[in-house]
Order: structure tokens, then sequence, then C-alpha cells
């Protein structure tokens, strides 16, 4: 037989077994994964995917500059990557083709994150095969994400397209932007039909820790209307928004499944992990769902292991009161600016580590002897100035680290199993205050900062007015100190040169015999700047050009 009809057969051979089985063949699952008609199709499937969705919305601790607190007045960043994510935007250089490097890549990780969702609903529109009970409260949980995200998109661009469909490959993507008040009221619409699907915290109910229940929904419209009441996003001061914000943010005040920690060592648990008894929302993490390279890589000072990537300003510790309610730069206070850590209000022990802080069995220490100014050898472990294996380039350049977040009873690189906070209980008291100080009902807002600092033994505030304005907001500053609040507090309030044009500054200790010497005034970064551009991100110029220009940028870029 001639090649040519060995050849023939064979192939023709090779025909009939593929007619006979080419039905089969078209039917294979894949071996290692699902495809999409099972997955909403398949209750515990369908779960599977609704719990990766979670995974949306962002924490910080998985990257070294990720902390907003640095993009801020109340920290300073170091090290190399922070040229690309931090100063890029300390020193108001942020151009449209560079601002992702500080989002840390948001439009594309949320509106992933949103078309997931999109898909979940159009999936699940007409489904028949998922339990009804099990389908809504994933709904609940569907709709509040896409919620959270689309608030994250507005506190860092602005208005952003309001996009409820999934596209194509092949489709138009000629998108353009939904003004503030229109994702405003989507989220509100989407956390208040989420209300009606989720479950609650309350004791004895379904709810799982770390999901979406109602007490979040309700956390999440009581920010956004916080924040779209603003001054940036409200520039002709509608008080029917302070008024919206004041409603919502009371209701989550009168949750009765929550309550405010008592007092500061329980202030610092609530960041351990060990407390959460005002906790509505936190990402948790175990050893094998961590957080990265973690927290306490970013935090723990230099003598522990860490990096000291994000250390607390001397403009942040300056605005700790002593604990008769006086500032240290006020009349009366007592203050002894060479015994300087002293007398403070207690939160400033749970949240900073100074000179002589004790931590994790030791002492911190980032002096350097005043007797031999020119030795590097005679230091503190904590010290920049120290040659020994203590990598002094890991050094606070502040002569601050942060305790808060900091997990002592770990080693820096134990794998960080401690909680992201999303919402807790003070936030939503510190809400209403500002929307009822905006109301001119000043009797409201004491009661409620008042609220907050009794648990610390901290006076009360008297003030009216303008002074009960700044008075709040430095409270806020120092209660949610590194929540990932100040950034979006500057930015909303419209007070960026006076919180980023001016230098970084930090503490110069030196031991003299017994005693310390504070030199105040060391400059830790000098390159800081303002342009009113910052107060939204640039929208990805590759965003704008795969739009056909549909999409327009923000202003200054």
């Amino acid at each position: 037989m001639n090649t040519r009809k060995i050849v023939y057969i064979a192939v023709s051979l090779m025909s009939l077994v593929m007619l006979a089985c080419s039905d089969d063949i078209l039917d294979k699952r894949p071996l290692n994964g699902y495809i999409e008609d099972d997955v909403f199709a398949d209750e515990a499937l369908l779960r599977n995917f609704v719990n990766g969705t979670y995974r949306s919305i962002r924490h910080p601790f998985d990257d070294e500059n990720s902390l907003t607190d640095g993009l801020t007045d109340n920290a300073y960043n170091q090290h190399g990557s922070a040229e690309s994510t931090i100063k890029i935007y300390t020193r108001a250089e942020v151009s449209q083709d560079d601002g992702e490097g500080v989002t840390r890549n948001l439009w594309t990780q949320a509106f992933a994150g949103i078309r997931r969702t999109n898909m979940f609903f159009e999936k699940t529109q007409t489904s028949t095969t998922i339990n009804v009970d099990a389908l809504k409260v994933m709904d609940g949980e569907m709709r509040f994400i896409r919620a959270f995200l689309y608030f994250d998109l507005l506190r860092w661009y602005g208005s952003v397209p309001l996009i409820t469909k999934t596209y194509g490959l092949n489709e138009s993507y000629e998108v353009t932007r939904a003004s503030v008040d229109e994702i405003a009221n989507f989220i509100v619409a989407e956390c208040n039909d989420a209300m009606t699907k989720l479950s609650s915290k309350s004791a004895g109910s379904s709810y799982e820790k770390g999901r979406a229940s109602v007490e979040a929904a309700m956390a999440l419209k009581a920010r956004t209307l916080l924040y779209v009441a603003s001054d940036l996003y409200n520039p002709t001061n509608d008080q029917s928004k302070w008024m919206a914000a004041r409603d919502a943010n009371k209701a989550v005040m009168d949750l009765t499944n929550v309550s405010l920690i008592a007092n500061a060592e329980q202030y610092g648990d609530m960041f351990r992990g060990t407390n959460e008894s005002e906790v509505l929302l936190a990402r948790y993490f175990t050893q094998t769902s961590n957080q990265g390279s973690g927290v306490n890589v970013w935090l723990f000072p230099n003598s522990n292991g860490g990096w000291a990537t994000t250390t607390p300003t001397q403009n942040l510790v300056d605005d700790y009161e002593l604990t008769n309610g006086l500032l240290p730069s006020e009349t009366g206070s007592g203050y002894n600016d060479q015994n300087p850590y002293v007398n403070r209000d207690p939160r400033f022990y749970e949240t900073i580590l100074f000179n002589g802080a004790s931590f994790k069995g030791g002492v911190y220490s980032p002096y350097r002897d005043k007797t031999y100014p020119d030795s590097s050898l005679l230091a503190g472990k904590d010290s920049r100035f120290t040659v020994s294996t203590n990598s002094p380039h890991n050094a606070s350049k502040t002569g601050y680290n942060f305790r808060k977040w900091s997990q002592e009873s770990e080693a820096w690189d134990a794998g960080n199993k401690g909680p992201w906070i999303i919402f807790r209980l003070s936030e939503f008291y510190l809400n209403y205050a500002e929307a009822q100080i905006e109301l001119g009902e000043f009797e409201e807002a004491r009661n409620a900062i008042n609220a907050i600092r009794s648990r610390f033994g901290m006076p009360d505030v008297t003030e009216s007015g303008d002074e009960l304005k700044e008075r709040y907001r430095r409270e806020r500053r120092i209660e949610l100190a590194l929540e990932d609040h100040r950034f979006f507090d500057i930015r909303r309030w419209k007070i960026g040169p006076d919180a980023l044009d001016k230098p970084a500054l930090g503490v110069d200790v030196y031991k003299d015999g017994a005693s310390f010497d504070y030199i105040y005034g060391m400059v830790a970064d000098n390159t800081r700047n303002w342009d009113d551009k910052m107060y939204f991100l640039p929208i990805p110029a590759t965003e704008i050009q795969r739009s056909n220009n549909s999409l327009t940028q923000n202003s200054g870029y």
C-alpha cells in the first residue's frame, strides 16, 4: 500500500472517530475550573464568586506605601517606592500619566470589581436554581460592594462613569462621567436596597463576621452623605445635604448592637484585634489568608526588624492635647518641650512610639549621644545614626514610629493577623458632630464630640462657631489617625495648602548624660508642595483614549 493511501485511511478513521464523539468533546467542562454558566447555577460556586468579589474592597497592609496618612501632614514615608506613590503627590507633581501610582491602580481594580457585581446581577436576575433566601443575601452583599467601590472612586476622582452593565469585548465604550450627586444618589439607593436583604450584626442572627451587614450598609450611606455635603462636593453649601448627613449618621450612632470602647487600653486593643465592641465592618486575616508582607513590616521600628515606612510627623504629635485639654502651644498647658511626652491625651500613648516608650518588652530609643555628636556608634538602637545590625537605613526619619495597628505580640514577619477596620462607631459620632456644626446646632455637636473624649478622661469642649469647627477637626484627626481619613478630610474640607504646603518635620533627640535634649524643627522632607488640582486625582489617560475622549479629564491635568 502506498504512503498516500495510508495517510488517507488514517485521516478518514480519525474523522469518523471525531464525528462519533463530537458532542461529548463540546460538552467537556474544564478540569481545573468552572465555566460561567456553572457558577451562576450552583449555590456553592456562586457563594465563592461573591466571596472573591469582597477582595475588590482593598486594605492598606499589603503594600508599604498604602497607608494614606503618608499623603498628609500626619506622616512621612521613606524608601524608594514612595517616590512614585507618595512623594509624587506631596510634591504636587502628579500628571495624567502617573496618578494611578498614587491611587494604587484604583480605577482598574474598582471597575473590575464593579464588572463582577454587574455580571452577578445580570446572570442571577432570572435564576431558578439558587435558593431564594441565599440569593437575596448575596444580592445585598454585591450591592454593598458595588456601592463601596463607587464611593471609593468618588472620593479619589470626583465624578466617574456610572456603569451598571457588563461590556463585551467589541462593544463601544463611549461612556461619560456621572455627576457627584448622581453617584451619591446611586450609592444611597444601593445601600437602602442592601439593608433590606443583608443580615444584622445582632447576636443570634445569621451574620458572619467580615461580611456586609445592615449596619455596614448604614455606615457606608452615612459616610457618603457626609462627604457629598462637604466643601469640595457642595460648593453652594446646600443645607439639605448636611441634614441628610446628620440623619444618616445619627441612625448609626443609635445602633444598639455596637458600643463605644470605654478607655485608652480598649482603644489600643481595637487595632490589635482584641476588642470589637464598636467595629461595624472589618477585613480579617488569618495565618493562611494574611496581610501579605504585613503592617508590622511597614510600622515596626528598625530594631524590631521593621522598615518604619510610614512614621508620624511632629505636626501630628503637636496636635495631641495635654490631659487638661490644652495644646502644647497654648498658654497654661504646662507643657515642657524637654519633657514633652508626659500628661498627654491617652490616645497618644496607643498611637505613637516616642523616645522612652515601651515596645515589645524594650524601650524605643531613637536618640543619639550628645557627648560625641560626630560618632555614629553612640546612639540608641532605633536611631538612624546607629552603625549596627539594626538597619539604620530603616530607622524613622522623624524620631517617631506608629504603635497603632502594630501587632506587638507577633514578630515583624509573622503574617500579621490583626484586622483592618473599615467602619467603627466613633467615626459616626464625629460625622454627626460635623453635620451639626454646619447646621449651627453647636450643643448637639459638642455632646457628640464629648462622648468621644470622655472615654479617655479628656475635658469637654465648650466652644461654638468656627472655634468649635477647629476643635472638632483636631479631635477627628487624633481619634482617627492612620485610619484612612486624614487624606480625604484634607481634600473634602479644601485645606490642602494649610496641610501640605510646608515641610514634614520631626525631632532630633540627643542623650546628655542621664537626660535628653529635644531639638525641634528637624526636617524630614522639605519638598512638599500643594496644587489645587490635587483635590482630585487624574483619570487615567488610557481610559480617556479608550472612551474615544467621551471621558473628560479632571481640572489641572
